[in-house]
């Protein structure tokens, strides 16, 4: 019993994993987008979400995810 209690378990936690939104907080920004070139791209998608900007940047994903470039998006 305990061992199938385990593995349901252990399959929670990887559909959880799997099903994380598309953005993430990690270091005081949210992450938001993937493959972005330069801050430019960042403005935009960043605007998007709807509250006010404060800085955003093209940075490196931070969060050990395979996503390349991604949005670091901070707001007031």
């Amino acid at each position: 019993m305990a061992s199938r209690c385990s593995t349901v378990l252990l399959a929670l936690l990887l559909f959880s994993l799997v099903m994380t939104p598309a953005y993430s907080q990690f270091g005081g920004c949210t992450i938001l987008g993937e493959g972005c070139k330069n801050d430019a791209d960042c403005a935009i998608i960043c605007q998007e979400e709807g509250h006010v900007l404060k800085t955003y940047r093209c940075i490196n994903d931070p969060t050990g995810r395979d996503r390349g470039t991604v949005c670091c998006c901070t707001f007031e």
